[in-house]
């Protein structure tokens, strides 16, 4: 009689928490998944806030959060952030953003894949890499400098001329609007093409382009008897 009490007795605590599992009681300190309409607005804030910096004050921005909270920050030049942020906007949801980025290089890797050998090529690849991983399709000159000093690559010797011959040169580049750039169509074929040289012949034959000159009658006679600029 005494064992058959004493068994009673036992599984009386085992009836108690079977009962608070089955109410929904989260213990304390297991918080993962009790807030993830708090974590979408954050996002959203976040992207508000980021949005209208440049990607160097975003990095910077993004580095002091995540050392005030105490929290491990995507390593820098793994486009994850972007892509996320873009997500959440866009609808698409967290989910979507991040796998969207799973596999991502970085941009010393991608660049150092393509292997551009030359200054144009190289602003191609940056410009490629601005809107497939940081969600960047429209960019200026210092974006392509500051992704090529994360890319490790040499240092451009005159950034605006470079961009200027990868657009009116090579064809790679076009207006965007408000001094901003995007990648043309036969950039995007160059840099998909990258490294195969037969492949980017092939591409360049594809998508032909004619170099616009700078209008010549604006130059100025030199004492040698050349003109301005030659």
């Amino acid at each position: 009689m005494n064992d058959k009490a004493s068994s009673a007795a036992d599984d009386e605590p085992e009836h108690v928490n079977a009962g608070e599992e089955g109410s929904g009681v989260v213990p304390a300190g297991d918080s993962v998944a009790a807030t993830p309409h708090a974590d979408l607005a954050a996002m959203q804030t976040a992207l508000t806030a980021l949005e209208g910096l440049s990607s160097r004050g975003r990095a910077c921005a993004l580095a002091w959060l995540s050392d005030t909270l105490g929290v491990e920050a995507p390593p820098q030049g793994t486009g994850q952030v972007g892509p996320v942020l873009s997500a959440v906007s866009s609808g698409r949801g967290v989910t979507a953003g991040i796998a969207a980025t799973q596999g991502a290089p970085s941009p010393r890797e991608f660049v150092s894949r393509k292997r551009p050998d030359s200054n144009v090529e190289r602003v191609a690849c940056l410009a490629y890499y601005l809107g497939r991983y940081r969600s960047t399709p429209h960019f200026k000159t210092p974006d392509i400098v500051d992704l090529n000093t994360e890319a490790a690559g040499p240092k451009f010797g005159n950034p605006s001329r470079d961009v200027d011959n990868a657009d009116r040169g090579s064809g790679f580049l076009v207006t965007a609007g408000k001094s901003a750039k995007q990648l043309s169509v036969r950039g995007e074929a160059l840099v998909e093409a990258l490294p195969d040289r037969d492949a980017v012949k092939g591409a360049l034959r594809e998508h032909p382009h004619r170099a616009r000159k700078r209008d010549s009658s604006n130059k100025k006679p030199q004492t040698n008897g050349g003109m301005a600029g030659d």
